[in-house]
């Protein structure tokens, strides 16, 4: 999960939005027990929603994780098996931005 997490990171994909979409993605976020908005909700405090640390985003799961009664691990688990789902739909959402960008500047010109 860490791995994973360090790649979003890095790609600058760390944020609140893209967290969520992978607890969704990974049924942590079932939209029952725990809805979207009741995760971010634990991200309020976080000092940038564009770039979450691994220390917040493991804080969330821990109470998501403690609120399930579920472990850590658990979601963990889940988190990195979903991993590889994520990072391709990051990449093929900012690929799409960078695409319609250049449109939109040969336009303009």
């Amino acid at each position: 999960m860490e791995d994973i997490f360090n790649k979003l990171k890095k790609d600058h994909q760390n944020t609140v939005d893209n967290l969520v979409k992978w607890m969704k993605d990974s049924k942590i976020v079932d939209g029952l027990k725990v809805t979207e908005d009741k995760a971010r909700k634990f991200f309020e405090d976080a000092n940038d929603g564009k770039n979450i640390e691994i220390e917040k985003f493991k804080e969330v799961l821990s109470k998501l994780a403690s609120e399930q009664k579920k472990t850590v691990e658990e979601f963990a688990n889940s988190l990195a098996e979903e991993g590889p789902k994520i990072l391709s739909s990051v990449k093929a959402a900012a690929s799409a931005a960078a695409s319609t960008f250049k449109e939109n500047l040969s336009k303009n010109k």
